[in-house]
């Protein structure tokens, strides 16, 4: 038995009795008492915070590129494994988008951020560099895409079991 066989029967398994019952309870308690605020964005503080924060960009970006450069040694082919190859390609240059995003972000002039009661609520785009790092802020093209193909080359993996 392969070794991805044993791992979908385990989480069957696991899924089964351990994480959906308290999934469900944790989903009722969000809808019912929701935080006050949820941010999306987090800001890290210092210069520290975000070399940190790039080199665990860096990191995943390389852990990523070996991922990949492990598929192709291997010659790993069927069903799931192409999608999953454009699910490392696109987290590589979502991860090459963001780390560039940050840089940018300290470039940035202050008065390019409209703010009202503390927080930004609109961007000016006034020259290429600001327009560059408004490009680099839509992540989410690059991030669905990759957990859609993650998605499915899981779908078909299960399927081929």
């Amino acid at each position: 038995m392969s070794v991805l066989k044993v791992m979908c029967s385990q989480f069957k398994i696991i899924a089964g009795k351990k994480i959906i019952l308290p999934s469900f309870f944790f989903l009722l308690v969000t809808l019912f008492f929701p935080v006050a605020q949820a941010y999306g964005v987090q800001s890290h503080g210092g210069i520290e915070g975000l070399v940190s924060h790039q080199l665990g960009h860096f990191l995943f970006t390389f852990a990523m590129v070996v991922l990949l450069l492990q598929l192709s040694e291997f010659s790993l082919a069927g069903p799931g494994w192409n999608e999953f190859r454009g699910f490392l390609w696109c987290i590589i240059f979502w991860n090459l988008l963001t780390f560039a995003g940050h840089l940018m972000r300290e470039e940035v002039a202050a008065e390019s951020f409209t703010r009202h009661d503390g927080h930004v609520i609109a961007f000016q785009i006034d020259n290429f560099s600001n327009l560059l790092f408004y490009l680099t802020r839509l992540d989410h093209l690059l991030l669905v895409p990759a957990f859609f193909l993650l998605l499915l080359s899981i779908k078909k993996w299960g399927q081929n079991k």
